[in-house]
């Protein structure tokens, strides 16, 4: 609550609050709109952050013409998803910019570590499925289909994605969160992308990616308990 008061008498025209400060302080608070679809484990992890907080922002699909259109490429001309547009109608895209963004106006409940080492862990999540991760993901999209399946490029892709699991595998702590011992960041990040990874390998029938590693194992699995998890988890399932 201190921090919430500072916040507002320094800029009072920015609301920087908690779910219980909008009702103890009798806020206003305009809707802001995330653009989103269930599969994407990069708007999954926004959407993770938005229960978490438990923020007024309305989660809607792409206008009619998808993320090419002409009216989406006027909000985030790259094209991808997710979008949050303020009520202000500026635009911010790029999911973990998304993530840092709500931190910095709705810092509690906060998903950000304030150990300056746990904190370096939390981004570092962010990134390794980003660059080891997501583009094989991508790739085998496109060959779900086993008559346009190359089983050469199927191969590498799993090795890829592998490894990229083995590098989450490194500096998970062996905790029930990833970062310390609360959700963070790096939660929002990890669950979504574990998941499809889980979804990946039972579709193409590749060996248990996930359960080889321990750590990595044992954090699926209590991820899977934990409620607000499993919502994102069965929207992602659901959108299959």
């Amino acid at each position: 609550m201190a921090r919430v008061a500072v916040a507002l008498l320094m800029n009072p025209d920015r609301v920087v609050c908690s779910p219980q400060s909008w009702q103890i302080h009798n806020l206003r608070i305009n809707l802001m709109k995330l653009y989103s679809v269930p599969l994407s484990p990069f708007a999954a992890r926004v959407r993770l952050s938005i229960y978490r907080k438990d923020l007024p922002i309305e989660i809607v699909p792409p206008p009619a013409g998808g993320i090419k259109s002409d009216m989406y490429l006027a909000l985030n001309p790259m094209g991808q998803i997710p979008t949050l547009v303020l009520d202000s109608g500026v635009a911010v895209p790029e999911s973990a910019t998304i993530l840092e963004y709500l931190e910095d106006v709705f810092p509690v409940p906060s998903l950000r570590p304030f150990d300056p080492l746990e904190l370096a862990h939390a981004r570092l999540f962010l990134r390794i499925p980003d660059f080891h991760i997501r583009p094989s993901i991508f790739t085998l999209r496109g060959l779900r289909d086993p008559a346009n399946r190359n089983k050469e490029v199927v191969k590498t892709e799993f090795e890829v994605i592998d490894r990229g699991l083995s590098y989450i595998e490194h500096y998970l702590s062996g905790d029930p969160w990833a970062v310390g011992d609360r959700p963070s960041i790096a939660d929002c990040a990890l669950v979504p992308v574990i998941n499809i990874v889980s979804l990946m390998v039972s579709i193409f029938g590749q060996p248990d990616l996930i359960g080889k590693y321990k750590k990595l194992d044992l954090y699926w699995q209590a991820a899977k308990t934990d409620e607000i998890n499993a919502k994102v988890i069965a929207e992602q399932l659901a959108a299959l």
